[in-house]
């Protein structure tokens, strides 16, 4: 199974993304926009894991979990990942208690490392996808306009730069099993903690 570990996102947070998408999408740009219902914030990706290994995942996440509250943060700014040229990754950025949810990322990181799991070497950027550049495989032509739609998309994204959505408190980590289908993931929680 094909497994992460995230923390769920509010409601309000969900609402604001599809509305900042529903803003992007007429650049034209060919972009896989990602669901708002299954948007969440992901703090360590595990990949492709054995069933049996789950019962110590969970029990490990909970260990670390017990050492963290919850992180008040608020939704800031609109970006893509390269800052320049052509965007792969549409973002919202997060402000707030970062350098404590990066450590809970961390110790998430060094648990999972003592079960056996690779070490997050990347240092922790924490964002919401928004969405995916879709690029043409096997030689393929991009569609007509794409390469307008990217200019559109990347003018339209320096305007939300200075973005600012709703505060959160994010509490609730989960340990999720993402099932790849031809219409997108479908992810299924294995265990929810609440942090305090």
């Amino acid at each position: 199974m094909r497994l992460f570990i995230a923390l769920e996102l509010p409601g309000g947070v969900k609402q604001a993304a599809a509305a900042v998408q529903a803003e992007l999408k007429p650049c034209g740009a060919d972009v896989k926009w990602v669901e708002p219902a299954i948007m969440h914030l992901t703090l360590k990706f595990l990949g492709e894991v054995d069933d049996g290994r789950v019962p110590a995942i969970k029990q490990k996440l909970e260990l670390v979990c017990s050492r963290h509250a919850a992180h008040d943060l608020k939704v800031r700014g609109c970006g893509a990942f390269p800052p320049k040229g052509k965007p792969n990754v549409v973002w919202l950025g997060l402000s707030g208690a970062l350098d404590s949810l990066a450590g809970l990322a961390a110790d998430i990181s060094q648990d999972m490392a003592d079960l056996g799991f690779e070490e997050e070497k990347r240092a922790f950027r924490p964002h919401l996808t928004l969405g995916r550049a879709r690029r043409p495989r096997g030689g393929k032509k991009p569609p007509a306009g794409a390469g307008q739609g990217l200019i559109e998309l990347k003018r339209a994204i320096a305007g939300l730069r200075g973005y600012k959505g709703p505060d959160f408190s994010a509490d609730c980590v989960i340990l999720m099993m993402s099932i790849l289908t031809p219409k997108g993931p479908i992810y299924e929680p294995l265990r929810t903690i609440t942090l305090q």
